[in-house]
């Protein structure tokens, strides 16, 4: 407990400035791509359609940032050999995927495209003075139609392109393969939600849900203690996913950006990247190394411990607490006022809040990355961020990424 609470006071005070900064860097220009994306889109769908990913890009950025700037106040993980743009590239990859998992299940990536075919609806409209007959390829609607499946499809292959090409280009070509890891994911969320939004949306109206929400409804009002059993369970379920699955799901993302290798490996996965050839056995090696970092990661949140995940979820849980208690403080000192002073000045009291709240749950989920890290027996070590990863973009030779019988004969 005290190297714990050493761990977390060094991050504080070393590099608390540092992580406000990065924050509030973040914040910014997720606002200003967002603004930019949605401007774009009232002019054309598909243009504003490839800049918004880069709005939830710079946040994930942001927090790459941020935990990698506590790196050095860490003492059980170990500088990188590459340090700078290079160490960030590298941790920034295998992190989209978690990311946007965490940013779509948390309803962000929603409230970003409704922000998004706010302003491009508005601006559109007023180019077409009203008539929506006229809008044609702008207004920033996105439907789960042939134009969000065409730009998936388009970049899953550009950045398989750079996975296959990626001995022959420079390393500044990392910038556009990163950019098609997020576009390609990006759109996967999308098209997820919405047809997952429309599944449910089917299912209600069917003659089964409303028969079962009959019987619910008549359990309610004739038996009591059914009732009262649901609503105990449904509370149970949200306690369970504040206390448990949110700091769990934080420690993953910690855990991908940092890296982890552990002695169970993934047969099934490596075997079939190692039977593929030629082009397969990149696409292969591309796709299953995403999920190899996933699963070093959940061996993180595994072999923690009962105990030691029980004070990091305790830790988190009176953090989510305190930053409740301090955002209803601070408004209500703010006091009363009217609705165009809330609308012009609550986000930015929010992101105000956020920037001193943010940076201590860096410092809660760094700290307790590191202390499973240097749990004896655990069989987890800290590897540079992306390892493989970086030698996939920039033509580096990485031994852990030759899999046994990939070998293509010899051509003139």
């Amino acid at each position: 407990m005290p190297q714990l609470i050493r761990t977390f006071g060094r991050i504080v005070a070393r590099h608390g400035v540092v992580l406000v900064a990065w924050y509030l860097g973040g914040e910014a220009l997720h606002e200003l791509l967002v603004q930019l994306a949605g401007f774009v889109g009232g002019h054309t769908t598909l243009g504003g359609l490839l800049l918004l990913p880069l709005a939830v890009a710079a946040r994930l950025a942001s927090y790459v940032a941020m935990y990698l700037s506590v790196r050095p106040a860490l003492p059980h993980i170990a500088a990188p050999e590459h340090s700078g743009p290079r160490e960030f590239g590298a941790a920034i990859l295998p992190a989209i995927l978690p990311f946007f998992a965490f940013y779509a299940a948390w309803g962000m990536l929603t409230a970003d495209q409704i922000e998004f075919m706010n302003i491009a609806a508005r601006i559109a409209l007023e180019e077409v003075a009203l008539d929506a007959t006229q809008l044609g390829d702008r207004g920033g609607l996105i439907t789960a139609g042939v134009l969000p499946i065409t730009v998936l499809v388009v970049a899953l292959a550009a950045r398989f392109a750079f996975s296959r090409f990626s001995g022959r280009l420079p390393t500044w070509t990392l910038i556009l393969a990163t950019y098609a890891e997020v576009l390609w994911t990006f759109m996967l969320f999308t098209l997820v939600g919405q047809w997952w939004g429309d599944a449910l949306d089917w299912a209600t109206t069917t003659a089964g849900a409303q028969w079962f929400d009959g019987i619910g409804d008549w359990f309610a009002a004739n038996i009591a203690v059914v009732a009262v059993v649901w609503e105990a369970g449904t509370w149970a379920f949200g306690i369970l996913i504040a206390a448990v699955i949110v700091p769990a799901a934080w420690l993953l993302v910690a855990g991908v950006i940092y890296g982890t290798t552990f002695e169970s490996a993934v047969p099934r996965m490596l075997r079939t990247a190692t039977e593929s050839r030629g082009s397969a056995a990149i696409l292969a090696r591309t796709l299953t190394r995403r999920f190899e970092d996933l699963w070093a990661a959940m061996a993180v949140i595994w072999r923690s411990g009962p105990v030691l995940f029980g004070g990091y979820a305790l830790a988190y849980c009176l953090w989510a607490l305190a930053e409740q208690v301090g955002t209803r403080g601070v408004l209500q000192a703010i006091g009363g006022h009217d609705t165009d002073f809330w609308a012009a000045y609550l986000p930015l009291i929010l992101v105000g809040v956020a920037a001193i709240a943010e940076p201590l749950r860096v410092a809660i989920v760094a700290t307790a990355y590191d202390s499973v890290i240097a749990r004896p027996g655990s069989g987890l070590e800290p590897r540079e961020p992306g390892g493989h990863v970086l030698s996939e973009l920039d033509g580096e030779a990485d031994d852990a990424a030759i899999l046994i019988g990939d070998v293509e004969p010899e051509r003139p």
